[in-house]
């Protein structure tokens, strides 16, 4: 087991190297940026009044736990310091367990004298001691921002415990899917569920004591990241939430240990339905095979919009009544907010619909990845060996990615249309579409530009693709905070899309991001039609 686990570990040594030095480089960075900018107890005072009367603000952040430096820290950044872990966790686990089986590599090594198990141990046992590294990079880049250690250490410890407990859930995706992709999705999935209920359960959250201090709600006590963030680390720190996340990390390791021992090699617990006798008339084009490739995918992001957009429209009615309900919450808001409780609510939809925005930039760049892994398993020779102009091999990944941007946002705004109006706001259906809709400017760019990454470096367009995701949302999330200058903030594309629903909103960014996501993919396009296609 050990030499499986040294295997594992050299194999995966940059990509596990990456994840670690970024999170704890960015844990640092934003301690920096936080002391920097709230360095004074008035401006810190003033941003968690605001934060404790704005359910947006605690949906996306987190609670509020004090005017401490180290608390302020935590709130701003703890929820994708926890995602971060989780992310990696999910990846490197489907990788070693569900990939190494499509790539056959499980097989060979079933041939040697281990046991159906050990593959898996080991990569729970990488998984272990991955998350101990980003819990002490996380803890590092606290100590090195000048915070105290043992808050630092508590905040690293609760990282990586996040990170641990979607290790046994990652692992036991793997055993249900028949593929890696499917497995990542229901990891992915799982993920998303876990953030929703702890920003539904923070929304709802209600002070405690001290007005700068929210309890958080029941449904955050259903999810690993809610645990680790009751640890509250530089206030009343208590570390027991913890073992939560550690027990749902034993319980599904030992779970998947269960399920990969009675399950044949290949296939999968939830089984495969039989195909039809004869092809359907779609299949008979490249583009309706590029669609039937990535439909699964596209189900499973416009079930993550709609989940998103019930919970946006969810919250009118609680946000409403909390802001009502406490006098020095709804003084502040009438200060904050210059149009009461309805600008309350348009700044929450807004703050979702970013997300929703993220989602279907990240569906749009994967239908276009699919391209990628299809032409290194080698059937894009097989298709385009037929009478399909070459030019075809790259757009219709497009146009799936195209149809997946408009599906995720159609999802997600109409569900919080309809969420909006059984909670007693019907005027909010036409708005909250239209906030959603207005998204899709940014996640072209991002279909284009992974196009032409696609056409132009194959090699690294996967790692390059996701990379420019990453780096958009964290120039647009965090670039305020980070002390950026404007011009670098406006690199990403979310930082142009207009605000809806609101007055004053400027259309002409989103009609310049159209052009140029169209002028890039053409360029794609051309170019592809002059490459050979690569392993």
């Amino acid at each position: 087991m050990l030499r499986l686990l040294r295997f594992q570990a050299r194999r995966d040594r940059r990509q596990l190297s990456i994840w670690i030095i970024s999170t704890g480089l960015f844990a640092a960075f934003s301690a920096t940026a936080v002391l920097s900018e709230f360095g004074g107890i008035t401006e810190r005072t003033a941003l968690m009044t605001l934060a404790a009367s704005n359910p947006a603000l605690l949906a996306i952040r987190g609670v509020p736990d004090g005017v401490a430096a180290g608390a302020v820290i935590t709130f701003q950044v703890f929820t994708y310091l926890a995602i971060m872990a989780a992310l990696m966790s999910t990846f490197l686990t489907v990788r070693h367990s569900r990939g190494d089986e499509e790539a056959g590599r499980a097989e060979l090594l079933g041939a040697t004298p281990v046991s159906r198990s050990s593959a898996l141990i080991a990569t729970l046992t990488l998984g272990a001691l991955a998350n101990v590294g980003i819990a002490v990079a996380v803890g590092l880049g606290f100590v090195a921002s000048g915070l105290p250690l043992a808050g630092s250490v508590l905040v690293g410890l609760a990282t990586g415990a996040v990170g641990l407990a979607f290790c046994g859930i990652a692992a036991v995706a793997a055993q249900l899917a028949r593929s890696s992709r499917a497995a990542n999705a229901i990891a992915g999935i799982s993920i998303a569920v876990a953030f929703l209920l702890r920003a539904f359960g923070d929304a709802l959250g209600t002070s405690t004591g001290s007005p700068l201090r929210v309890a958080s709600a029941w449904p955050s006590w259903l999810s690993p990241i809610g645990w680790a963030q009751q640890v509250r680390p530089f206030g009343e720190a208590s570390s027991w939430p913890l073992l939560l996340d550690v027990s749902v990390a034993a319980l599904f390791a030992a779970l998947a240990l269960v399920l990969v021992r009675r399950r044949d090699l290949g296939s999968g617990v939830i089984g495969e339905r039989p195909g039809r006798a004869r092809a359907a008339r779609s299949l008979r084009g490249s583009f309706g095979l590029a669609w039937r490739l990535q439909r699964s995918a596209v189900i499973g992001w416009s079930s993550g919009a709609l989940l998103l957009g019930v919970f946006a429209g969810g919250l009118a009615d609680p946000a409403v009544a909390a802001v009502e309900s406490n006098a020095s919450i709804r003084a502040a808001v009438q200060g904050l907010v210059p149009a009461g409780t309805s600008g309350l609510l348009d700044t929450f939809v807004a703050a979702i619909m970013t997300f929703l925005g993220v989602l279907a930039a990240g569906a749009a760049i994967q239908a276009v990845l699919r391209a990628r892994s299809e032409e290194t398993d080698g059937h894009t020779e097989l298709v385009a060996s037929g009478a399909v102009h070459r030019g075809r091999l790259i757009l219709d990944p497009v146009g799936v990615a195209l149809l997946s941007i408009v599906g995720v946002l159609v999802v997600g705004g109409v569900s919080a249309g309809i969420a909006f109006a059984a909670s007693g706001h019907p005027d909010r259906i036409g708005s909250s579409l239209a906030a959603a809709l207005v998204q899709l400017p940014a996640a072209a760019m991002f279909a284009g530009a992974s196009a032409l990454v696609l056409v132009l470096a194959p090699r690294v367009a996967v790692a390059v693709g996701w990379g420019l995701l990453a780096i958009g949302f964290v120039l647009a999330e965090f670039g305020g905070l980070f002390g950026l200058p404007e011009w670098v903030r406006g690199i990403s594309p979310f930082a142009h899309t207009p605000v809806l629903p609101g007055s004053g909103a400027h259309w002409w960014p989103a009609v310049v991001m159209l052009a140029v996501a169209a002028a890039v993919t053409l360029a794609a396009v051309v170019l592809t039609r002059r490459r050979d296609l690569t392993l």
